[in-house]
């Protein structure tokens, strides 16, 4: 992409202008002038007054992908207040439908496109990065047909802002990303720096995901990921109702399957109900594991699985210990304060203790509250730069140790948590129909090999299927506390642990044995793939409430795996067009086929079924 498409320096307050600052320093808005300069390849535009400094840089990146880091610093001797700090585009054109996603529990990534007609606004509403909307809008032109995408890296409370400014009969458009000003009066020390959101942006031709497809090649470059893991988590089969032995057979059949990692939820800390206990991260000598914690932990890694546990460390119990120890840790009195740096190092000692105690290779972290807005007016900022260091910090510590990053769900699920966690817990809703909706639509803003995918399911015995003589049927939750339940083709539940860590939460014991094979066949298969899974991109071919169709493949597309996931869609064939090099020869179903009769006639498939999966590949030769 052209940037200079997108950068407008006319002197145009409230249109033009690449930084638009306000505070007690005064109001730098479309009048101010930035000098141009390069640094080793990145492109720096940088305005210096009296009192501040500006600058944002623009680093190219393969597929036209842009990275926009924007700083402001206070050059004076004393500190000063921001109220208002975002960076701005223009965008060619005045007529534009807007993409945005909602994000709530069990409705992660949930997107629409509407008409900008005044101004569209996406924000987070509180210290979960994305509690209630995601961080990134797609901005989809009426005349040219093209597409441009903004992903922000959250580091505070955000809100990207699409908007039309009238100049004289014509109009202008204009996209402002970074700190939500609602309430806020960031301090900034003297000669201190501010560091706004990080902006990811690119052109797309396909509407469809966005060519999301630059986003992940990108971004697996820039934060690659760690082998992605087989897991298996205790909550959705026994929630806080904890019970050794029967844990220690969910183990003996995790072995069995090949399950490399072995977490006790949430329960196992505390005094009485985990809700209570949270923030007294003990043992529960008396409910829960009852002082054999240890004693669990051996047994998972005496059966060669790495043993985990569930913590919640940025929220604690109001009567729990640690508020009445420390309440100066705690802000609104039971948020733990990251951005205070002693209480970091006292979380890094209490969680390490753990670690060591019980020989941890696994943490989930978890965040089940929120605060709307941040009274001290710094929009969050100190409290998501403590806690990102507080990971950092841990991790060096103890290097070996995987991280989970959940809150609440997906309410952390983007991409600059991604940046210092391993993975994501993709929504309490771990139903395979909606969460399979929640992955298609995550993958237009963040890789696959971030976004685990969780099996949760329980045999019905004798089931009948119409022309089958009875067998074990297996059925799903489709909710995040087993309230509804939900029954597809075990194809469509394999094919939907693909392409990320694989999960499972629930009664493996009990599994009727030919299901206990058959996953143990998948596990073994996808340990062969996920290599492949770590570093691929990925494609939407169909959205459709009936029917979605993902590509994973890798950067050459040498090695394409295509799914096909039906609900009740009244469709026995299709024609499916995977995306493939057209000056290449590929295997498909032992047919050869050149790239350009695939991206041609595409693919025919036949005899497809309701709530299943048709998943095929097609390789180089």
């Amino acid at each position: 992409m052209k940037l200079a498409n997108y950068l407008d320096q006319r002197g145009v307050r409230g249109v033009s202008g690449l930084i638009y600052a306000v505070g007690s320093f005064g109001t730098i808005d479309g009048d101010t002038m930035y000098a141009l300069k390069a640094e080793n390849g990145v492109q720096v535009y940088e305005y210096v007054g009296e009192k501040v400094r500006l600058t944002a840089r623009f680093t190219e990146h393969e597929n036209g992908v842009i990275i926009r880091k924007d700083t402001f610093e206070n050059l004076s001797d004393e500190s000063m207040q921001v109220c208002l700090l975002s960076s701005r585009f223009r965008l060619p054109g005045n007529k534009y439908d807007v993409y945005t996603q909602y994000n709530g529990w069990q409705h992660e990534s949930l997107g629409e496109w509407q008409p900008l007609v005044t101004q569209i606004v996406t924000a987070g509403q509180g210290i979960r990065s994305c509690h209630t909307a995601t961080p990134m809008m797609a901005l989809h032109n009426a005349y040219t047909k093209k597409n441009v995408i903004f992903h922000l890296f959250p580091n505070g409370l955000w809100k990207i802002t699409a908007r039309k400014f009238p100049q004289g009969k014509n109009e202008v458009v204009v996209v402002e990303t970074g700190f939500d000003n609602n309430g806020m009066n960031l301090s900034v020390a003297p000669k201190g720096k501010i560091e706004l959101p990080t902006i990811m942006f690119y052109e797309a031709d396909n509407q469809t995901d966005l060519d999301a497809y630059k986003l992940h090649q990108v971004y697996n470059t820039l934060y690659p990921r760690k082998t992605l893991p087989i897991l298996y988590n205790t909550w959705l089969h026994c929630f806080d109702t904890l019970d050794i032995d029967d844990l220690k057979r969910q183990a003996d059949t995790a072995k069995e399957l090949g399950i490399e990692a072995f977490m006790v939820d949430a329960g196992w800390f505390g005094d009485g109900p985990w809700e209570e206990g949270v923030g007294d991260w003990t043992e529960n000598l008396t409910e829960g594991p009852k002082g054999r914690l240890a004693e669990l932990s051996k047994y998972i890694r005496d059966n060669g699985m790495v043993f985990g546990l569930w913590f919640e460390p940025e929220r604690a119990g109001l009567e729990s210990r640690a508020v009445k120890e420390h309440p100066e840790y705690f802000i609104n009195e039971r948020f733990f304060d990251f951005a205070n740096e002693e209480a970091r190092a006292h979380m890094i000692d209490v969680i390490g203790s753990q670690i060591e105690k019980y020989h941890i290779g696994w943490l989930k972290f978890d965040f089940n509250d929120s605060i709307p807005l941040d009274e001290s007016g710094n929009v969050f900022y100190y409290y998501m730069q403590g806690q990102k260091c507080f990971i950092e910090d841990l991790c060096k510590k103890y290097p070996h140790v995987y991280i989970t990053n959940c809150a609440g769900g997906g309410s952390r699920m983007e991409l600059e948590q991604g940046s210092f966690t391993d993975s994501f817990w993709l929504s309490d809703n771990q139903g395979p129909l909606e969460g399979i909706r929640i992955v298609k639509d995550t993958l237009k803003r963040m890789p696959t090999g971030l976004i685990e995918r969780w099996n949760v399911q329980k045999g019905l015995e004798n089931t009948p299927v119409y022309g089958q003589k009875l067998k074990p049927r297996m059925i799903h939750t489709n909710d995040g506390l087993w309230g509804t339940i939900v029954g597809v083709n075990d194809a469509f539940s394999e094919n939907f642990m693909l392409g990320g860590p694989m999960g499972f939460s629930c009664d493996l014991a009990a599994f009727p044995e030919e299901y206990k094979l058959r996953w143990k066949e998948v596990i073994a298969q996808y340990k062969q793939d996920r290599e492949f899974y770590r570093t691929a991109i990925a494609r939407i071919l169909i959205d459709d409430p009936e029917m979605i169709g993902l590509e994973y493949a890798d950067k050459d597309l040498d090695r394409c795996i295509i799914q096909i996931f039906t609900k009740q869609s009244y469709v026995s064939d299709l024609i499916v067009y995977p995306v493939v090099d057209k000056t290449a020869t590929y295997s498909y179903q032992g047919v050869a086929l050149t790239g350009e009769e695939i991206l041609k006639d595409g693919l025919y498939i036949k005899d497809m079924t309701d709530y299943t999966c048709v998943c095929f590949e097609v390789k180089k030769v």
